[in-house]
């Protein structure tokens, strides 16, 4: 008990352990050390008062959450140059990963002594301990980076925000999978959740690591700020920096990659969805997948056995659900730059409203349900389209044209650069009808089909 009070008080006032042999570790690696010094007293029979744990608890809360706003602190200290700045995020992932590390060093050792004295590992409370001090690990380190990156927006080139969106995105499947991991616990099998719990420490490690190295390999050719850099600098640093204010028209916008990053905008200069706005619609579920269109699809226009190509896939969400049906084969294609890595090949990327495409094959029937929003009332766009889907539609296509003056653009560009596709008044409203929540009212989503003359 002694002996407890003591490294409680040792943790929590102080900022490092200091080891036997010099090596020091920082105070908020060694609470779960306490922790599980806590349970091998109770064990023993000599486990410390009530009240003396609870306090040590309550203490290490209050001292996380001071140090998790002193980071936020220092990254926010405006005297902190971009590089120095990136240089602290860096280290803070590094210390992220780092203590992730020795939970993950831990839970392996101890797994192996509970085998080694003939049990079959640890308990469920035991290993879910290990599971739930990185989750709050890894969700601290959300909120904190996502106030800095927030905050030091000048500092970031679009390689690096590309880098900490497409791990937001992970970490937050991953997060999402340890809570799945806690159902286990209720289905009695305790293997099973150990298992899970290993390999959900390893995905994280790796994930984090693999982090870093990117980083480190973006900064290689990160450039600072231009108005970081002194006019006694490297005058081809500052050529280079002051580059990033025009592009090559000498227009005032910013050349790619930055810093500081380009504008946000959901959409390229040609209409096409941007990488970030793809990958902000993937993090966070926005996509919009019509399933009350697309089961009325499978019950009217696509008999079984159909090969469907969808024009304007964005990651692929309508492909992948007519797939999962069995009924159809489905193939992606989308506009967005790096579409193909962003969905990791699920799609292909092809740029039908600014250009000739030629595929592979041609399709039974071709399919762009967000067609009004991806291409406007441009008259020349939906030519563009339209010349498209001649070329690759066998038996017709369904088509979200929307109202108004997107619609009538639509139905002219059809017109003008098909040879005998016509409007299937019958088959649009069988769609329409099915994804109005009120029929009586005519609400739809403007769907247009259109069909080969027999």
């Amino acid at each position: 008990d002694g002996f407890f009070a003591a490294g409680c008080d040792s943790v929590m006032k102080g900022s490092k352990w200091q080891m036997a042999d010099g090596w020091s570790m920082p105070a908020r690696s060694i609470v779960p050390l306490v922790l599980v010094l806590v349970s091998a007293s109770a064990v023993a029979g000599k486990q410390a008062p009530v009240c003396m744990m609870a306090g040590g608890l309550v203490d290490a809360v209050g001292m996380h959450l001071l140090e998790w706003d002193n980071q936020i602190d220092i990254g926010l200290n405006s005297s902190l140059n971009c590089s120095e700045f990136l240089e602290f995020v860096y280290l803070s992932r590094d210390s992220i990963r780092l203590q992730i590390d020795y939970v993950r060093g831990n839970f392996s050792v101890e797994d192996e002594e509970f085998r080694a004295q003939g049990a079959s590992g640890g308990s469920t409370t035991w290993a879910m301990s290990h599971m739930s001090t990185v989750a709050s690990l890894v969700s601290a380190h959300l909120h904190i980076h996502g106030v800095l990156g927030v905050a030091r927006r000048e500092c970031l080139s679009e390689h690096l925000q590309l880098l900490f969106l497409m791990s937001l995105k992970r970490l937050k499947t991953l997060l999402h999978s340890q809570l799945r991991q806690l159902w286990v616990i209720f289905q009695g099998t305790a293997d099973l959740f150990r298992q899970g719990a290993a390999k959900w420490l390893d995905e994280v490690l790796e994930l984090f690591e693999a982090d870093l190295r990117t980083m480190e390999s973006i900064m290689v050719s990160w450039m600072p700020p231009a108005h970081e850099l002194e006019p006694n600098a490297d005058s081809g640093a500052l050529d280079a920096a002051e580059g990033a204010d025009t592009n090559s028209s000498g227009q005032d916008t910013l050349i790619r990659p930055g810093p500081p990053l380009p504008p946000y905008s959901i959409r390229e200069f040609d209409g096409a969805l941007s990488t970030v706005e793809v990958l902000r619609r993937d993090t966070f579920e926005e996509w919009d997948l019509k399933k009350p269109l697309l089961q009325a699809l499978l019950r009217h226009a696509l008999p079984r056995g159909t090969i469907v190509a969808d024009l304007c896939a964005g990651s692929g969400q309508t492909a992948t659900f007519l797939n999962d049906t069995g009924l159809v084969v489905a193939h992606a294609f989308d506009s967005s730059p790096n579409i193909r890595l962003l969905s990791k090949g699920t799609v292909e990327f092809a740029r039908i409203h600014a250009e000739q495409v030629a595929l592979w094959r041609r399709f039974e029937l071709v399919l762009c349900l967000s067609a009004a929003d991806d291409f406007g009332t441009d008259a020349g766009t939906w030519a563009q389209v339209w010349q498209n889907i001649e070329a690759h539609a066998v038996h017709g296509a369904i088509l979200g044209c929307g109202d108004g003056e997107a619609r009538q653009q639509a139905m002219a560009a059809a017109a003008q650069n098909t040879s005998d596709m016509i409007f299937d008044s019958d088959l649009s409203e069988r769609l329409n009808s099915a994804t109005t929540a009120e029929p009586s009212k005519g609400r739809s989503f403007g769907v247009c089909a259109f069909s080969r003359r027999a």
